[in-house]
């Protein structure tokens, strides 16, 4: 199994219509229940561990952010991508507008294999026209087309 085997269609969140970094973080929580259906009862844990993960320090630059937390309430790795189609402020190290959002959740055991996944996705992050392409897709194929071609796991 690769990484881009991680995602399907459903974890492809194409038009996030959030007003805030929270409301982006809510949306990303919303889309994890979805691929991850286990995850339901914990949905306001996750969303608030989310919020403390980036309150401690921003994931996001380049215009992507990678907020990711582990859980007790899993015991599977979860992942979704969102696109935030106008760029929302996420406090990003370098001061612009994230527009694309990998969330992560993953179970509190295997952390080589997490940093692992956090490396290959900020491969893809730094690709000069991932944002560009990804803000283009008009499927959630077509972004898992993507994530295989510019960062073969």
């Amino acid at each position: 199994m690769t990484y881009v085997d991680l995602f399907s269609e459903q974890s492809i969140l194409l038009d996030i219509q959030a007003a805030d970094s929270d409301g982006v973080l809510a949306a990303l929580v919303d889309g994890l229940v979805t691929v991850n259906p286990a995850l339901e009862p914990h949905r306001e844990a996750l969303k608030a561990a989310l919020i403390l993960r980036e309150s401690q320090g921003s994931t996001g630059s380049s215009g992507v952010g990678i907020p990711h937390v582990k859980s007790p309430h899993t015991d599977k790795v979860s992942v979704v991508l969102g696109i935030h189609q106008d760029g929302v402020d996420f406090n990003a190290l370098d001061g612009e507008d994230v527009h694309v959002f990998f969330a992560v959740i993953r179970p509190e055991q295997d952390a080589e294999d997490h940093i692992s996944l956090l490396r290959w996705l900020s491969g893809i992050a730094q690709h000069e026209d991932f944002v560009s392409f990804a803000r283009q897709a008009t499927t959630g194929a077509q972004v898992i087309d993507l994530l295989g071609e510019l960062a073969p796991a």
